[in-house]
Protein backbone atom coordinates (compact mmCIF):
# COMPACT_ATOMS: atom_id res chain seq x y z
CA UNK A 1 0.00 0.00 0.00
CA UNK A 2 1.56 3.69 -1.03
CA UNK A 3 0.37 5.14 1.68
CA UNK A 4 2.26 7.79 1.55
CA UNK A 5 1.14 9.09 -2.03
CA UNK A 6 -2.55 8.48 -0.77
CA UNK A 7 -2.79 10.41 3.00
CA UNK A 8 -5.97 12.02 2.23
CA UNK A 9 -7.76 8.98 1.12
CA UNK A 10 -6.96 6.73 3.70
CA UNK A 11 -9.27 5.56 6.18
CA UNK A 12 -7.85 5.27 9.67
CA UNK A 13 -9.64 3.32 12.74
CA UNK A 14 -8.26 3.60 16.13
CA UNK A 15 -10.07 0.76 18.78
CA UNK A 16 -9.88 0.45 22.13
CA UNK A 17 -11.61 -3.43 22.89
CA UNK A 18 -13.91 -4.01 25.68
CA UNK A 19 -12.65 -6.85 28.70
CA UNK A 20 -14.58 -8.68 30.81
CA UNK A 21 -17.00 -6.94 32.91
CA UNK A 22 -14.52 -6.59 35.69
CA UNK A 23 -16.15 -4.35 38.78
CA UNK A 24 -19.24 -2.50 40.12
CA UNK A 25 -18.21 1.05 38.48
CA UNK A 26 -17.94 -0.04 34.89
CA UNK A 27 -21.47 1.09 34.94
CA UNK A 28 -21.10 4.02 36.31
CA UNK A 29 -17.89 5.82 34.28
CA UNK A 30 -16.40 4.81 31.57
CA UNK A 31 -13.45 6.98 30.67
CA UNK A 32 -11.66 5.97 27.31
CA UNK A 33 -7.77 5.85 27.40
CA UNK A 34 -5.97 8.92 26.11
CA UNK A 35 -3.32 7.63 24.46
CA UNK A 36 -5.69 6.63 21.13
CA UNK A 37 -7.13 9.91 21.30
CA UNK A 38 -3.38 11.68 21.37
CA UNK A 39 -2.46 9.73 18.48
CA UNK A 40 -6.11 9.84 16.21
CA UNK A 41 -5.86 13.64 17.21
CA UNK A 42 -2.46 14.25 15.44
CA UNK A 43 -3.23 11.83 12.45
CA UNK A 44 -6.47 13.78 11.68
CA UNK A 45 -4.65 16.92 11.85
CA UNK A 46 -1.97 15.58 9.24
CA UNK A 47 -4.96 15.43 6.96
CA UNK A 48 -6.09 11.00 7.33
CA UNK A 49 -9.58 10.51 7.45
CA UNK A 50 -9.83 9.27 11.41
CA UNK A 51 -12.37 8.03 13.98
CA UNK A 52 -12.08 6.06 16.85
CA UNK A 53 -13.98 3.02 18.25
CA UNK A 54 -14.22 2.24 22.19
CA UNK A 55 -15.83 -0.64 22.91
CA UNK A 56 -16.53 0.90 26.06
CA UNK A 57 -17.82 3.69 25.31
CA UNK A 58 -19.93 2.51 22.13
CA UNK A 59 -21.49 -0.29 25.35
CA UNK A 60 -21.12 -3.08 22.16
CA UNK A 61 -18.12 -4.79 20.27
CA UNK A 62 -17.28 -2.96 16.63
CA UNK A 63 -19.33 -3.88 13.89
CA UNK A 64 -18.51 -5.46 10.61
CA UNK A 65 -19.61 -2.70 8.42
CA UNK A 66 -17.68 -0.86 10.55
CA UNK A 67 -14.22 -2.33 9.44
CA UNK A 68 -14.96 -2.68 5.95
CA UNK A 69 -13.74 0.66 5.04
CA UNK A 70 -10.66 0.55 6.99
CA UNK A 71 -7.00 1.11 5.09
CA UNK A 72 -5.21 0.83 8.76
CA UNK A 73 -6.64 -0.47 11.83
CA UNK A 74 -4.74 0.72 14.93
CA UNK A 75 -5.48 -0.83 18.67
CA UNK A 76 -4.30 -0.03 21.87
CA UNK A 77 -4.92 -2.28 24.29
CA UNK A 78 -4.04 -3.29 27.94
CA UNK A 79 -3.21 -7.08 28.62
CA UNK A 80 -6.61 -7.63 29.86
CA UNK A 81 -7.98 -6.67 26.58
CA UNK A 82 -5.27 -7.89 24.10
CA UNK A 83 -6.68 -10.90 23.89
CA UNK A 84 -10.12 -9.47 22.36
CA UNK A 85 -8.12 -6.83 20.11
CA UNK A 86 -6.16 -9.79 18.42
CA UNK A 87 -9.56 -11.58 17.29
CA UNK A 88 -10.70 -7.71 16.11
CA UNK A 89 -7.58 -7.41 14.35
CA UNK A 90 -7.76 -11.30 12.57
CA UNK A 91 -11.69 -10.58 11.47
CA UNK A 92 -10.33 -7.61 10.12
CA UNK A 93 -8.02 -8.93 7.88
CA UNK A 94 -10.22 -11.84 6.86
CA UNK A 95 -12.93 -9.30 6.09
CA UNK A 96 -10.35 -7.08 3.69
CA UNK A 97 -9.20 -10.23 2.17
CA UNK A 98 -12.82 -11.58 1.42
CA UNK A 99 -13.45 -8.09 0.08
CA UNK A 100 -10.20 -8.20 -2.54
CA UNK A 101 -8.61 -5.34 -0.44
CA UNK A 102 -5.36 -4.28 1.20
CA UNK A 103 -5.08 -4.22 5.58
CA UNK A 104 -2.46 -2.88 7.74
CA UNK A 105 -2.67 -3.51 11.56
CA UNK A 106 -0.70 -2.02 14.07
CA UNK A 107 -0.99 -2.18 17.85
CA UNK A 108 0.35 -0.23 20.91
CA UNK A 109 -0.80 0.30 24.45
CA UNK A 110 1.10 -1.20 27.59
CA UNK A 111 0.51 -5.00 26.94
CA UNK A 112 2.17 -4.67 23.29
CA UNK A 113 4.96 -2.56 24.77
CA UNK A 114 5.66 -5.10 27.87
CA UNK A 115 5.77 -8.16 25.95
CA UNK A 116 5.88 -7.39 21.96
CA UNK A 117 6.63 -11.01 21.07
CA UNK A 118 2.85 -12.12 22.56
CA UNK A 119 1.10 -9.60 19.68
CA UNK A 120 3.54 -9.76 16.63
CA UNK A 121 2.01 -12.57 14.80
CA UNK A 122 -1.58 -11.12 15.04
CA UNK A 123 -0.63 -8.03 13.87
CA UNK A 124 1.78 -6.21 10.61
CA UNK A 125 3.33 -4.17 13.53
CA UNK A 126 3.84 -3.79 17.20
CA UNK A 127 4.84 -0.21 18.67
CA UNK A 128 6.78 -0.07 21.86
CA UNK A 129 6.56 2.67 24.46
CA UNK A 130 5.19 6.25 23.59
CA UNK A 131 4.15 6.70 20.03
CA UNK A 132 3.38 10.48 19.75
CA UNK A 133 6.74 11.57 18.03
CA UNK A 134 6.50 8.15 15.26
CA UNK A 135 2.52 7.90 14.66
CA UNK A 136 2.91 9.78 11.29
CA UNK A 137 5.74 7.40 10.10
CA UNK A 138 3.76 4.49 10.63
CA UNK A 139 0.79 5.83 8.70
CA UNK A 140 2.62 6.68 5.65
CA UNK A 141 4.72 3.69 5.72
CA UNK A 142 7.64 5.64 5.96
CA UNK A 143 8.67 3.68 9.14
CA UNK A 144 8.15 -0.59 8.11
CA UNK A 145 9.71 -2.35 11.40
CA UNK A 146 7.74 -5.09 12.72
CA UNK A 147 8.31 -4.05 16.00
CA UNK A 148 9.16 0.03 16.45
CA UNK A 149 9.98 1.59 19.67
CA UNK A 150 9.12 5.21 20.39
CA UNK A 151 11.10 7.65 22.92
CA UNK A 152 9.49 9.26 25.85
CA UNK A 153 7.94 12.98 25.30
CA UNK A 154 10.07 15.22 26.99
CA UNK A 155 8.06 18.26 26.40
CA UNK A 156 4.50 17.06 27.06
CA UNK A 157 3.33 20.44 26.03
CA UNK A 158 3.96 19.73 22.23
CA UNK A 159 1.11 16.87 22.60
CA UNK A 160 -2.17 17.99 20.85
CA UNK A 161 -5.42 18.83 23.13
CA UNK A 162 -7.48 15.83 22.61
CA UNK A 163 -10.35 15.96 19.65
CA UNK A 164 -12.78 13.97 21.51
CA UNK A 165 -15.14 14.47 18.60
CA UNK A 166 -12.91 11.85 16.96
CA UNK A 167 -14.62 9.49 19.22
CA UNK A 168 -18.08 7.95 18.15
CA UNK A 169 -20.60 8.42 20.81
CA UNK A 170 -18.66 10.99 22.69
CA UNK A 171 -21.54 12.52 23.70
CA UNK A 172 -22.50 9.94 26.06
CA UNK A 173 -19.50 10.50 28.77
CA UNK A 174 -19.83 11.64 32.05
CA UNK A 175 -16.60 12.19 33.00
CA UNK A 176 -13.99 13.83 30.91
CA UNK A 177 -10.22 12.56 31.41
CA UNK A 178 -7.45 14.87 31.27
CA UNK A 179 -3.48 13.56 31.66
CA UNK A 180 -1.43 16.64 33.41
CA UNK A 181 2.05 14.29 33.49
CA UNK A 182 3.50 11.17 32.85
CA UNK A 183 5.50 8.62 34.76
CA UNK A 184 5.95 8.19 38.68
CA UNK A 185 8.44 8.87 41.56
CA UNK A 186 7.48 5.60 43.17
CA UNK A 187 8.22 1.82 41.92
CA UNK A 188 5.40 -0.54 43.63
CA UNK A 189 5.92 -4.21 42.49
CA UNK A 190 2.40 -4.47 40.95
CA UNK A 191 2.27 -1.36 38.68
CA UNK A 192 3.33 -1.33 34.94
CA UNK A 193 3.52 2.60 35.22
CA UNK A 194 7.24 2.78 35.81
CA UNK A 195 7.44 0.20 33.17
CA UNK A 196 5.89 1.97 30.54
CA UNK A 197 6.71 5.65 31.54
CA UNK A 198 9.62 5.49 33.61
CA UNK A 199 10.18 6.92 37.07
CA UNK A 200 10.79 10.64 35.52
CA UNK A 201 7.88 12.69 36.47
CA UNK A 202 6.90 14.72 33.43
CA UNK A 203 4.27 17.24 33.11
CA UNK A 204 2.43 19.44 31.40
CA UNK A 205 2.50 23.51 32.22
CA UNK A 206 -0.17 24.89 34.16
CA UNK A 207 -1.27 26.71 31.38
CA UNK A 208 -1.37 24.38 29.44
CA UNK A 209 -3.40 22.76 31.57
CA UNK A 210 -5.94 25.30 31.71
CA UNK A 211 -5.89 25.74 27.98
CA UNK A 212 -6.98 22.40 27.64
CA UNK A 213 -10.14 22.33 30.24
CA UNK A 214 -10.94 25.76 28.71
CA UNK A 215 -11.28 24.04 25.40
CA UNK A 216 -13.83 21.46 26.25
CA UNK A 217 -17.82 22.60 26.65
CA UNK A 218 -17.94 20.15 29.95
CA UNK A 219 -16.90 21.06 34.05
CA UNK A 220 -16.46 17.42 35.31
CA UNK A 221 -13.29 16.18 34.60
CA UNK A 222 -10.70 13.25 35.98
CA UNK A 223 -7.28 13.54 36.31
CA UNK A 224 -5.85 10.55 34.86
CA UNK A 225 -2.58 11.38 36.13
CA UNK A 226 -1.34 8.10 38.15
CA UNK A 227 -0.38 10.40 41.05
CA UNK A 228 -1.87 13.88 40.60
CA UNK A 229 -0.01 15.46 43.56
CA UNK A 230 3.59 14.54 42.94
CA UNK A 231 4.52 18.27 42.66
CA UNK A 232 2.62 20.26 45.67
CA UNK A 233 3.88 23.27 44.42
CA UNK A 234 2.59 22.71 41.06
CA UNK A 235 -0.37 21.34 42.22
CA UNK A 236 -0.84 24.64 44.21
CA UNK A 237 0.11 26.47 41.29
CA UNK A 238 -3.07 24.94 39.31
CA UNK A 239 -5.64 24.77 41.81
CA UNK A 240 -4.81 28.59 42.08
CA UNK A 241 -5.92 29.20 38.89
CA UNK A 242 -8.65 27.22 39.25
CA UNK A 243 -9.42 30.04 41.79
CA UNK A 244 -8.36 33.10 40.40
CA UNK A 245 -10.36 32.23 36.98
CA UNK A 246 -13.33 31.09 38.72
CA UNK A 247 -13.39 27.97 36.87
CA UNK A 248 -16.40 25.63 37.88
CA UNK A 249 -15.60 22.93 37.49
CA UNK A 250 -15.98 19.18 39.42
CA UNK A 251 -13.62 17.01 39.19
CA UNK A 252 -11.60 14.21 40.80
CA UNK A 253 -7.99 12.85 40.81
CA UNK A 254 -5.56 9.86 41.52
CA UNK A 255 -3.53 10.55 45.19
CA UNK A 256 -1.35 8.34 47.72
CA UNK A 257 -1.95 8.83 51.57
CA UNK A 258 0.31 11.00 51.93
CA UNK A 259 -1.67 14.06 50.87
CA UNK A 260 -3.71 13.67 53.74
CA UNK A 261 -0.25 15.22 55.86
CA UNK A 262 -1.20 18.73 53.41
CA UNK A 263 -4.80 19.33 55.27
CA UNK A 264 -4.23 22.90 53.56
CA UNK A 265 -3.77 21.68 50.15
CA UNK A 266 -6.58 19.51 50.51
CA UNK A 267 -9.23 21.98 51.86
CA UNK A 268 -8.15 23.83 48.25
CA UNK A 269 -8.67 20.80 46.09
CA UNK A 270 -12.18 20.61 47.84
CA UNK A 271 -12.85 24.48 47.08
CA UNK A 272 -11.46 24.46 43.77
CA UNK A 273 -14.38 21.47 43.28
CA UNK A 274 -12.64 18.17 43.81
CA UNK A 275 -15.43 15.39 44.56
CA UNK A 276 -13.79 11.96 44.61
CA UNK A 277 -10.00 11.01 45.54
CA UNK A 278 -9.03 7.52 44.48
CA UNK A 279 -6.88 6.12 46.48
CA UNK A 280 -4.52 3.34 45.96
CA UNK A 281 -4.72 2.29 49.79
CA UNK A 282 -3.79 -1.44 49.15
CA UNK A 283 -3.91 -3.37 52.31
CA UNK A 284 -4.44 -2.38 55.75
CA UNK A 285 -1.30 -5.00 56.55
CA UNK A 286 1.80 -3.53 57.54
CA UNK A 287 3.92 -6.52 55.99
CA UNK A 288 1.59 -6.51 52.25
CA UNK A 289 2.63 -3.02 51.88
CA UNK A 290 6.59 -3.37 52.44
CA UNK A 291 6.10 -6.36 50.05
CA UNK A 292 4.48 -3.97 47.25
CA UNK A 293 7.11 -1.89 48.32
CA UNK A 294 4.25 1.25 48.90
CA UNK A 295 6.10 3.04 51.21
CA UNK A 296 3.44 3.99 53.21
CA UNK A 297 1.86 2.16 56.79
CA UNK A 298 -1.79 1.93 57.86
CA UNK A 299 -1.44 5.01 60.09
CA UNK A 300 -0.85 6.66 57.21
CA UNK A 301 -4.09 5.39 55.08
CA UNK A 302 -6.35 6.28 58.33
CA UNK A 303 -5.02 9.67 58.93
CA UNK A 304 -5.76 10.22 55.22
CA UNK A 305 -9.22 9.09 55.33
CA UNK A 306 -9.73 11.37 58.50
CA UNK A 307 -8.51 14.57 56.12
CA UNK A 308 -10.68 13.75 53.77
CA UNK A 309 -13.92 13.14 55.27
CA UNK A 310 -13.03 16.14 57.40
CA UNK A 311 -12.93 17.94 54.02
CA UNK A 312 -15.98 16.65 52.51
CA UNK A 313 -13.92 14.56 49.96
CA UNK A 314 -15.34 11.79 48.41
CA UNK A 315 -12.92 8.75 49.08
CA UNK A 316 -12.76 5.51 46.29
CA UNK A 317 -10.48 3.47 48.33
CA UNK A 318 -8.46 0.69 46.35
CA UNK A 319 -7.87 -2.71 48.01
CA UNK A 320 -5.48 -5.81 46.71
CA UNK A 321 -5.63 -9.17 48.53
CA UNK A 322 -3.33 -11.89 47.56
CA UNK A 323 0.37 -11.15 49.26
CA UNK A 324 2.49 -13.53 50.81
CA UNK A 325 2.47 -11.97 53.84
CA UNK A 326 -1.59 -12.71 54.02
CA UNK A 327 -3.95 -15.06 55.41
CA UNK A 328 -7.94 -15.79 55.56
CA UNK A 329 -8.27 -13.20 57.90
CA UNK A 330 -7.03 -10.33 55.69
CA UNK A 331 -10.58 -10.31 54.10
CA UNK A 332 -12.73 -10.16 57.74
CA UNK A 333 -10.23 -7.66 58.68
CA UNK A 334 -10.46 -5.47 55.28
CA UNK A 335 -14.06 -5.58 55.24
CA UNK A 336 -14.49 -4.49 58.57
CA UNK A 337 -12.23 -1.58 58.43
CA UNK A 338 -14.02 -0.33 55.08
CA UNK A 339 -17.35 -0.27 56.83
CA UNK A 340 -15.92 1.69 59.54
CA UNK A 341 -13.69 3.92 58.04
CA UNK A 342 -16.53 5.55 56.17
CA UNK A 343 -14.38 5.17 52.61
CA UNK A 344 -17.60 6.39 50.16
CA UNK A 345 -16.94 3.92 47.71
CA UNK A 346 -14.27 0.49 47.38
CA UNK A 347 -12.64 -1.60 44.91
CA UNK A 348 -11.52 -4.93 46.54
CA UNK A 349 -8.92 -6.21 43.47
CA UNK A 350 -6.54 -9.38 43.19
CA UNK A 351 -3.50 -8.82 43.20
CA UNK A 352 -2.28 -9.71 39.67
CA UNK A 353 0.94 -10.32 37.91
CA UNK A 354 0.48 -7.51 34.95
CA UNK A 355 3.70 -7.93 32.30
CA UNK A 356 6.60 -5.64 33.03
CA UNK A 357 6.10 -5.55 36.76
CA UNK A 358 8.62 -7.13 39.25
CA UNK A 359 5.39 -8.92 40.33
CA UNK A 360 4.87 -10.95 36.98
CA UNK A 361 9.02 -11.34 37.20
CA UNK A 362 8.56 -12.87 40.49
CA UNK A 363 5.85 -15.13 40.04
CA UNK A 364 6.96 -16.46 36.55
CA UNK A 365 9.93 -17.26 37.91
CA UNK A 366 8.64 -19.17 40.90
CA UNK A 367 6.38 -21.06 38.40
CA UNK A 368 3.27 -19.61 40.23
CA UNK A 369 1.18 -18.46 36.98
CA UNK A 370 -1.90 -20.03 36.66
CA UNK A 371 -2.37 -19.41 33.05
CA UNK A 372 -1.91 -16.51 30.27
CA UNK A 373 -4.83 -16.06 29.59
CA UNK A 374 -4.85 -12.68 29.45
CA UNK A 375 -8.55 -11.81 29.44
CA UNK A 376 -8.72 -12.75 33.07
CA UNK A 377 -5.53 -10.10 34.16
CA UNK A 378 -8.26 -7.66 34.81
CA UNK A 379 -7.33 -7.64 38.72
CA UNK A 380 -10.81 -9.48 39.58
CA UNK A 381 -9.76 -12.95 38.54
CA UNK A 382 -7.26 -15.11 40.73
CA UNK A 383 -4.43 -15.80 38.16
CA UNK A 384 -1.78 -16.97 40.21
CA UNK A 385 -1.15 -19.67 43.52
CA UNK A 386 -1.45 -17.85 46.42
CA UNK A 387 0.88 -18.98 49.56
CA UNK A 388 -1.58 -18.99 52.41
CA UNK A 389 -4.65 -19.80 50.90
CA UNK A 390 -5.51 -21.32 47.37
CA UNK A 391 -6.84 -19.91 44.30
CA UNK A 392 -10.52 -20.29 45.24
CA UNK A 393 -10.09 -18.80 48.85
CA UNK A 394 -8.87 -15.82 47.61
CA UNK A 395 -11.45 -15.72 44.81
CA UNK A 396 -14.27 -15.72 46.96
CA UNK A 397 -12.76 -13.70 50.20
CA UNK A 398 -12.90 -10.83 47.30
CA UNK A 399 -16.50 -11.62 46.13
CA UNK A 400 -17.57 -11.80 50.02
CA UNK A 401 -15.37 -8.25 50.62
CA UNK A 402 -17.47 -6.60 47.96
CA UNK A 403 -20.60 -7.92 49.05
CA UNK A 404 -20.16 -7.28 52.49
CA UNK A 405 -19.60 -3.30 51.36
CA UNK A 406 -22.21 -3.36 48.16
CA UNK A 407 -25.74 -3.78 50.34
CA UNK A 408 -28.69 -2.22 50.89
CA UNK A 409 -28.08 -1.41 54.44
CA UNK A 410 -24.78 0.94 53.84
CA UNK A 411 -26.91 2.17 51.32
CA UNK A 412 -29.92 3.42 53.07
CA UNK A 413 -27.42 4.19 55.93
CA UNK A 414 -24.81 6.74 54.12
CA UNK A 415 -28.58 8.21 53.21
CA UNK A 416 -29.53 9.20 55.78
CA UNK A 417 -26.00 10.58 56.60
CA UNK A 418 -25.91 12.61 53.53
CA UNK A 419 -29.45 14.18 54.37
CA UNK A 420 -28.51 15.21 57.72
CA UNK A 421 -25.10 16.50 56.14
CA UNK A 422 -27.17 18.57 53.93
CA UNK A 423 -29.63 20.08 56.44
CA UNK A 424 -26.32 21.29 58.15
CA UNK A 425 -24.98 22.71 54.88
CA UNK A 426 -28.24 24.60 54.16
CA UNK A 427 -28.04 25.44 57.89
CA UNK A 428 -24.97 27.30 57.73
CA UNK A 429 -26.29 28.84 53.98
CA UNK A 430 -23.52 26.42 52.24
CA UNK A 431 -25.32 25.77 48.76
CA UNK A 432 -21.91 25.67 46.50
CA UNK A 433 -21.81 22.27 44.53
CA UNK A 434 -18.06 22.24 46.54
CA UNK A 435 -19.70 21.47 49.54
CA UNK A 436 -22.76 19.75 49.36
CA UNK A 437 -22.74 15.78 49.78
CA UNK A 438 -22.72 13.64 46.50
CA UNK A 439 -25.49 11.11 46.00
CA UNK A 440 -23.10 8.90 43.70
CA UNK A 441 -21.74 6.64 46.36
CA UNK A 442 -25.17 5.50 47.74
CA UNK A 443 -26.50 4.66 44.47
CA UNK A 444 -23.69 3.14 43.75
CA UNK A 445 -24.41 1.03 47.00
CA UNK A 446 -27.65 0.10 45.93
CA UNK A 447 -26.90 -1.11 41.90
CA UNK A 448 -23.55 -2.39 43.41
CA UNK A 449 -25.18 -5.30 45.12
CA UNK A 450 -27.06 -6.58 41.58
CA UNK A 451 -23.85 -6.24 39.50
CA UNK A 452 -21.45 -8.12 42.20
CA UNK A 453 -24.25 -11.05 41.85
CA UNK A 454 -24.02 -10.64 38.56
CA UNK A 455 -20.39 -11.22 38.21
CA UNK A 456 -20.07 -14.51 40.18
CA UNK A 457 -22.87 -15.90 38.04
CA UNK A 458 -21.29 -14.82 34.39
CA UNK A 459 -17.62 -16.14 36.17
CA UNK A 460 -19.19 -19.14 37.37
CA UNK A 461 -16.94 -21.28 34.78
CA UNK A 462 -13.99 -19.51 35.94
CA UNK A 463 -14.95 -20.11 40.06
CA UNK A 464 -15.20 -24.27 39.11
CA UNK A 465 -11.47 -24.14 37.35
CA UNK A 466 -10.32 -22.32 40.45
CA UNK A 467 -11.76 -25.05 43.01
CA UNK A 468 -9.19 -27.69 40.69
CA UNK A 469 -6.17 -25.43 42.21
CA UNK A 470 -7.99 -25.09 45.55
CA UNK A 471 -4.26 -26.19 47.27
CA UNK A 472 -2.49 -23.70 49.61
CA UNK A 473 1.32 -23.62 48.59
CA UNK A 474 2.21 -25.23 51.74
CA UNK A 475 -0.05 -28.08 51.77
Amino acid sequence: MEREKTKNGINIVFIEPMGTITNVFDKFMSIPMLGPLYLATIADRAGYNVSILNENILRRKVMKEELEHVDILCMSCMTATVDRGKIIADNYKKLRDSLGRESWTIIGGIHASMIPEDVVDHFDQVFVGEAEDKILDLLSGKERSRIVRGNRIADLDSTPIPDFKLLKNWESMRSWPIMTSRGCPYDCTFCSVTAMFGQSYRVKSVERVLEEIKSYDHNWFFFVDDHFIVKKKRTNMILDAFEKQKLNLRWSCQVRTELGRDTELVRKMRRTGCRTVYVGFESINTKSLEEMNKRQTPEDIRQSIKVFRKSNINIHGMFMFGSDSEDKDIFRSTSEFCRKSGINTVQYMIMTPLPGTVLYKQLEKAGRLLHKKWEYYDAMHVVFQPKNFSAVELQKGMINCYSDFYSYTNAFNDGLNILFNSMVAMGKRIYSHAYLPSLIPVIMKFAGKHIVKSWVINNKPYLDYLKVMNRPMGD
